[in-house]
């Protein structure tokens, strides 16, 4: 029964976070195309892609030295 209810409440979190859109389409490590496979969240809460899970962990790693570009 808590797994049901757990999967029943996760079900219902999912629409809310999949809805915010990246705040860019090139990726702040390579600045090749991003993808909305590698993602992850600024300290601000912005949703940001990236071209590989690399260029990811580069950017989680330090953050501050990569500079997003807002898609236009």
């Amino acid at each position: 029964m808590k797994t049901l209810l757990t999967l029943f409440v996760l079900t219902l979190s999912l629409p809310a976070t999949a809805a915010e859109p990246p705040m860019n389409t090139v990726c702040p490590v390579c600045q090749k195309d991003a993808r909305l496979i590698f993602r992850s969240n600024t300290k601000d809460g912005k949703r940001v892609i990236f071209a590989t899970a690399e260029c990811k962990e580069k950017f989680d790693k330090t953050p501050g030295k990569y500079q997003v570009k807002p898609k236009s």
